[in-house]
């Protein structure tokens, strides 16, 4: 029987067709995991506020950076249980609290059970009397900040909302890699300059990476968490966009790279993490560093297999090469168990000596008598920069000269456990050595270390070595030097717990 030519190209073609075998979470069965996903722009108007620095000569926000700003919600759920991580474009998120309370009552989430976690860009829209010029009448952007606040909170209502009602089986696992956009940026004093906030090339620096992919049944990418230290302070005084700074064009990167999947960027211990070029007005750095570190995101993301894969050995296939034939196949779902904890940590408040208040005071005085003595001749910025520095004092013998606190300061840690992975999240810029520790300890193999959360507390979190160098982190924390160890203890405490 004669095997005409189409039908030959047909039987050939089914034959490789059903030779391609390599198998998925399309595979697999179910891993219990519920997952949802959703995003709502938050990107204000021209003209609103931004006053992010001391040293910055204007108000208002005039342009906006193409690479917009966002708030994205995930939820994850056991089908007993429901959990809700924002990731917003903001220095803080205080003042949102009130969208946790309305999220709660909309979905039946339980408050404790939804984190709100700020990307921490000094880009966006900050409103705060004690920075750009002195003594002007800031009452129109007030209200208008106010506006936007308001609406940030409904925009993140809603994508709880959104992300809850799209629950579908999912599958998750972690990796992680090395990024390399940050440094550490606590400058040492020597000779006579100060302290300073910059790049320190020998102080410690965090850059591992840790990723979290999100597959839904299918095997289609759902979301990735990307966990990294390092402050949105690429764009600073001379920047009047508003930006997400890196992470926005992080995010963007990876979901270029990941087609269908939305990025949350969750910060770091970034308490002494910067990027490695900084303080500029030029979008195009922001960019250019996101764009970096989104592809190294990407790169630990495309390797991790949310479902148990491996090759296995089937026989040998005769071809010019005796080739042995070693299919993936899928082993079974991952584990998805979902725990959760927190705590309330106790820690001592900071306090002064009496030296260090007078040392303060005298500061304050020298900063007065150069402003004073700058002539008519001065140009507006060596007046600028003047007053800046009479703020920053009196802004600090301020803090230092009040009544010490009685009693311990409180800050609030989370932990969450979703399968093989794990979350720690506390309020306030935890210095990295913190995360970097918490991760180490963890009985879990991969575990993100977030700062910049909602909770009790807030402010920066040094090691105790660095209180004794000074500078702009230990002048300003309300905690004294065993504050870190404590959390860091508390932390690790809570992920066994989840075991």
């Amino acid at each position: 029987m004669r095997v005409t030519g189409c039908l030959l190209f047909f039987l050939l073609a089914s034959a490789a067709v059903a030779d391609v075998v390599e198998q998925g979470p399309a595979d697999s069965a179910p891993s219990g995991l519920l997952a949802g996903v959703a995003r709502a722009d938050i990107t204000p108007p021209v003209g609103i506020a931004q006053m992010n620095w001391g040293s910055q000569t204007h108000i208002e926000a005039t342009a906006i950076d193409p690479a917009g700003m966002v708030v994205t919600a995930l939820v994850l759920s056991d089908g007993r249980q429901r959990f809700a991580m924002v990731e917003l474009d903001r220095l803080t998120v205080g003042g949102l609290e009130p969208a946790v309370a309305a999220a709660s009552r909309r979905t039946g989430i339980p408050e404790a059970h939804i984190r709100l976690a700020a990307s921490h860009t000094h880009a966006g829209a900050t409103i705060n009397a004690t920075k750009g010029p002195p003594g002007l009448d800031l009452s129109e952007f007030v209200a208008l900040a106010e506006r936007y606040r308001l609406q940030i909170v409904d925009r993140i209502v809603g994508a709880i909302i959104e992300a809850s009602s799209r629950l579908a089986p999912a599958h998750i696992h972690g990796g992680k890699g090395v990024g390399t956009i940050n440094i550490n940026r606590r400058v040492r004093a020597e000779g006579r300059d100060p302290a300073a906030v910059g790049r320190n090339p020998d102080g410690f620096v965090d850059r591992e990476i840790v990723v979290f992919r999100i597959d839904d049944a299918h095997g289609n990418p759902l979301a990735v968490l990307a966990n990294y230290p390092c402050h949105g302070t690429v764009l600073a005084y001379e920047n009047k966009a508003i930006s997400p700074d890196w992470p926005g064009m992080a995010r963007k990167t990876v979901e270029a790279a990941m087609p269908g999947a939305l990025c949350l960027f969750f910060q770091g211990a970034a308490g002494n993490q910067g990027p490695v070029e900084g303080f500029t007005g030029d979008l195009r750095v922001a960019h250019r560093l996101g764009r970096i570190l989104g592809h190294q995101i990407a790169a630990v993301a495309e390797q991790i297999e949310t479902v148990r894969r491996n090759p296995r050995f089937e026989g040998f296939v005769e071809s010019t090469a005796y080739q042995a034939k070693q299919h993936w196949r899928v082993d079974g779902p991952r584990d998805a168990t979902l725990r959760f904890a927190e705590t309330v940590v106790e820690v001592p408040p900071r306090s002064y000596s009496e030296g260090e208040i007078a040392g303060m005071r005298a500061r304050l005085g020298r900063a007065r008598a150069q402003l004073a003595a700058l002539g008519a001749s001065a140009d507006v910025w060596e007046r600028h920069q003047a007053g800046a520095r009479v703020r920053r004092f009196a802004d600090l013998l301020e803090q230092w000269a009040a009544p010490p606190k009685s009693g311990a300061v409180q800050i609030e840690v989370q932990a969450l456990r979703i399968g093989e992975l794990a979350i720690a999240a506390m309020p306030g810029e935890p210095f990295a050595e913190i995360g970097a520790a918490v991760r180490k300890r963890s009985p879990f193999d991969l575990t993100m270390f977030c700062g910049y959360s909602d909770g009790v507390g807030g402010d920066y979190v040094p090691t105790a070595e660095e209180y004794s160098h000074g500078g702009y982190e230990v002048e300003r924390t309300p905690y004294g030097p065993a504050a870190a160890k404590l959390v860091e203890d508390a932390a690790v405490k809570l992920l066994e717990s989840l075991r």
